[in-house]
């Protein structure tokens, strides 16, 4: 990946935190580079916590508020302006037909017409993770117009570490040394989202994957990709 003022990169995520934990520091070394980002989340967070179909409740209501302020929070931190959020329910997406997701993406893919696509990796345990995967490799066919030159996947520390045997192999890593304080700060908006060490999702867990990706590389903190498609 290069990033220059001509980039135009399109995030698509399953859920708010996946944009800042998958390609934070990415976004913000991109966007310092004078690059145009804009991030989709085709669904919110929270109603995977809830009892299934119980999701009218104030209860409900006040979490997907507050995870969508924080995505905002998180947003402005990273430096990005352009955003859209759907509102598919969280661990759902496989109630949904595959076309439907796929079609959104290919409307923002016309209208923002992206040089750059970032993804999840199709290696996860959350489902939402894979079919978004599947959505924009559907959505990305080369023959598509304004279909992206280059597209690459990411992995989800949590939902990447707990695959019984496939696995995330990144071919491509971006050095975020200088952007991890930055990445850290707009994590720190997804109050409530983190645990305690050993759990992945903590401050030790993801800056041990930054190192982690960091050693493949040479690097002291970096975010691992996985270059799918490259047209020069």
């Amino acid at each position: 990946m290069f990033f220059s003022t001509d980039s135009r990169i399109l995030v698509v995520v399953a859920h708010p935190d996946d944009e800042v934990l998958g390609c934070g520091g990415t976004i913000l070394k991109a966007v310092n580079a004078g690059a145009t980002v804009s991030i989709m989340f085709l669904g919110e967070g929270t109603s995977s916590r809830f009892p299934v179909g119980e999701y009218h409740s104030e209860e409900f209501k006040t979490k997907t508020k507050i995870r969508t302020n924080s995505a905002l929070n998180a947003l402005e931190i990273l430096g990005v302006k352009d955003y859209w959020f759907g509102e598919r329910l969280s661990c759902q997406f496989d109630n949904e037909k595959l076309l439907a997701i796929a079609k959104d993406i290919e409307l923002r893919i016309q209208q923002f017409k992206p040089t750059t696509v970032l993804t999840h990796d199709r290696s996860e345990v959350n489902v939402d993770h894979r079919l978004t995967y599947d959505a924009v490799e559907a959505a990305c066919r080369p023959t598509m117009q304004n279909s992206p030159k280059e597209i690459l996947s990411f992995e989800i520390i949590c939902s990447g570490s707990w695959t019984f045997e496939t696995s995330f192999k990144p071919n491509v890593f971006v050095d975020i040394s200088d952007e991890w304080e930055k990445k850290m700060e707009a994590w720190h908006c997804y109050k409530g989202e983190d645990r305690p060490f050993p759990f992945p999702r903590s401050d030790e867990g993801l800056q041990a994957l930054s190192e982690y990706r960091g050693l493949s590389a040479g690097l002291h903190k970096a975010e691992g990709f996985k270059l799918l498609r490259k047209i020069i």
